[in-house]
């Protein structure tokens, strides 16, 4: 999927009106929403990434496991800052593995190559570890 425009396009403002966005936001958490809601898990209607982590649901934060809480795993949330002093952009996790990388399906970003601050489609991507600011479990724990 690849926006036509700026977060915009006929299948992206679809996922976002799905999610109960409004077309031309940023789409990276209304494509969390749907893809959750697809799966049968009935997640709120989050348009800020950062909304996702929450002290109930982050298990990974600033580099480090969150104590008593799970490991990160797939369908989990990440979460990246990328300069700015908040969560800004949210992916699903694929892989998280044991190696440096972890796997990443997102809305509203890049496909590696050059690197680029507005995101562009949906791709699977590999991010370095150091990258992720926090880990959201919400499919054990749907409720916000």
């Amino acid at each position: 999927m690849r926006e036509q425009g700026r977060n915009a396009g006929a299948e992206v403002e679809r996922i976002i009106k799905f999610a109960g966005g409004r077309v031309g936001d940023a789409w990276c958490s209304w494509y969390a929403v749907a893809c959750m809601r697809w799966a049968g898990v009935l997640v709120p209607r989050f348009g800020a990434a950062r909304a996702w982590f929450d002290k109930v649901h982050t298990v990974y934060l600033a580099g480090h496991p969150v104590p008593g809480k799970p490991a990160p795993q797939p369908a989990d949330l990440l979460g990246f800052r990328w300069g700015n002093p908040q969560i800004s952009h949210v992916e699903i996790l694929k892989l998280w593995g044991t190696g440096a990388f972890c796997r990443s399906l997102g809305g509203n970003t890049g496909g590696g190559g050059a690197r680029q601050r507005e995101g562009e489609g949906v791709y699977e991507n590999w991010r370095q570890k150091r990258q992720v600011w926090a880990v959201a479990n919400v499919i054990d724990n749907p409720k916000y």
